[in-house]
């Protein structure tokens, strides 16, 4: 290891599944770092290729303890991780991320320096080659053009003391899948917990590269929020803007002209969230491919909120 770089009082703490092809991108990301954690915890959730044997193989002479937990989900993988931290300072990534040289000084500069900071919320963005990936980036607020004090961290970005995760109950373990980082997050400043947001704290987040991964991610993001009981207020607005489109599309099968008010609302739609995506600094084909996708990711997102809230998360149904 390289004794140059400042080692700093914090758990670096992050769950695998059959993420054998990211652990040599993940710990390059570490070692170029301004600053190293003291200790890696890693939970793997029961990889049936080589991650944990190459995670061990990769990480070298980085402190990493391995956690094995087979059939974890992510949120009891990331709690197994946080039990397993020895620090009160957990900085929390995921291993299909790119961090960058800074982000670990940065999402936990806040932490070590002011004892009343409970948690960091940092940035991330959205990379990826293929067209999906493209696409999918463009269906992507910038973060920094966001509500710095009503932003709800992803956990592929985030810090914050054991204590105060613990005081919130960790991450919820009754969820099917997703979710549980924004129930986690909701749950803590209902606590009245103090978040601090550092939209320079990044790393980067290669997306799905298929079509099919696209919609199945933010079904299971729209699930998790459903069973959560997360986002309410949102996904009613979705159900109230979507719900005109599948009456004129079934109505225009026996009266045809009310198909034409849908390309309408479709124009105005994209203008509408043209400055809010920032499509004009995009490639016209970008950009309507992003429309496509915000369109695609709505609906995905509120078919799995309803699926969601009509069963409930499992620990809440009825057996």
């Amino acid at each position: 290891m390289n004794h140059s770089v400042p080692v700093i009082p914090v758990s670096l703490i992050l769950t695998t599944l059959n993420e054998a092809g990211n652990a040599a991108m993940f710990f390059d990301g570490v070692r170029a770092g301004s600053v190293r954690p003291e200790e890696i915890v890693i939970c793997d959730g029961g990889s049936t290729d080589e991650t944990v044997e190459t995670f061990r193989r990769e990480a070298g002479d980085l402190p990493v303890i391995i956690v094995e937990e087979h059939g974890a989900t992510i949120a009891q993988g990331r709690n197994r991780a946080i039990a397993a931290a020895r620090l009160d300072i957990l900085a929390v990534t995921d291993a299909g991320c790119s961090i960058s040289s800074t982000w670990l000084e940065r999402i936990t500069e806040p932490l070590l320096t002011d004892p009343a900071v409970d948690a960091v919320g940092g940035g991330y963005e959205l990379v990826g080659e293929r067209l999906v990936q493209r696409w999918t980036a463009a269906a992507s607020i910038p973060l920094e053009d966001g509500d710095a004090d009503g932003f709800l961290p992803s956990s592929r970005s985030f810090a914050a003391r054991k204590s105060a995760i613990r005081a919130a109950g960790g991450y919820p373990e009754d969820l099917t899948f997703a979710g549980e980082d924004t129930a986690l997050v909701l749950r803590m400043k209902a606590l009245g917990q103090r978040f601090v947001t550092r939209w320079d704290a990044r790393v980067q987040w290669y997306t799905r590269p298929t079509l099919r991964a696209f919609l199945r991610q933010h079904y299971f993001y729209g699930l998790g929020d459903g069973e959560a009981r997360s986002h309410s207020e949102h996904y009613r607005r979705l159900a109230l803007k979507w719900s005109l489109f599948p009456v004129l599309l079934i109505a225009g099968l026996f009266k045809p002209l009310l198909w034409f008010p849908i390309p309408l609302f479709a124009l105005l739609y994209f203008l509408h969230l043209a400055p809010v995506y920032r499509w004009r600094r995009l490639p016209v084909w970008q950009a309507f491919g992003g429309f496509l996708f915000v369109v695609l990711k709505e609906w995905s997102m509120f078919i799995g909120a309803l699926v969601g809230r009509l069963r409930g998360a499992p620990g809440r149904r009825p057996r």
